[in-house]
């Protein structure tokens, strides 16, 4: 039996992909109607689509090896595992990203008011009612129509929380990334003999 490490495995199974896709596959072939020997031409062709599909499967056969040991070994080596944490990361990372606290100041109300935008305020521990009833007066002297503004949900402490939280992801994924390039450079997996130097004479390998 040969070894492989995960790594090479995984870029032997693209390797193998690739001589599958580059397999002549036709049920056809254009022949010349001066060529001396048509049907000989046509046996030719034939039998080389035998032999191509035979290779297919045989490539095929040696592909759902590779896949089937190194699924087992991703299960033992914690590898899927990882892969379930790094994906949760990720799309909580996509989210967290479209949150942008605390990057919009409060402005001149009046300004606000005037240019048809919605006043936004900072929210600073429980200045939000002081800031509410100031803005209520201008609001009156200034007698606009509009009544709302936005107020945000979070406190300077609360935005620096959520600021860390993509950075703290981002840094487990680092984490992940080595874990996994690790596991893949040390955890072995085997391969038939037979496989391997089928794959030679291919010159997949």
């Amino acid at each position: 039996m040969g070894s492989l490490t995960l790594t090479k495995a995984s870029r032997l199974q693209e390797r193998i992909r690739a001589a599958v896709r580059g397999l002549p596959l036709t049920t056809y072939v254009a022949v010349g109607i001066f060529s001396p020997e048509p049907a000989a031409a046509v046996e030719r062709e034939a039998a080389k689509l035998e032999q191509d599909l035979d290779v297919l499967a045989r490539l095929l056969a040696i592909l759902a090896q590779l896949r089937a040991a190194t699924g087992r070994a991703n299960a033992q080596c914690g590898v899927v595992d990882l892969l379930a944490e790094k994906a949760a990361l990720e799309e909580e990372l996509s989210l967290l990203t479209k949150l942008r606290p605390g990057l919009v100041d409060a402005g001149d109300f009046d300004a606000d008011l005037g240019g048809g935008r919605r006043p936004f305020l900072r929210r600073h521990g429980g200045e939000i009612e002081a800031q509410v009833s100031a803005m209520r007066v201008r609001y009156e002297h200034a007698e606009r129509s509009q009544t709302t503004f936005e107020a945000p949900l979070l406190d300077d402490a609360g935005v620096e929380r959520l600021r860390e939280r993509p950075l703290a992801r981002r840094r487990r994924l680092e984490e992940i990334g080595d874990e996994l390039r690790g596991i893949n450079g040390r955890v072995r997996i085997e391969i038939d003999d037979d496989a391997l130097t089928y794959l030679r004479e291919r010159t997949v390998i």
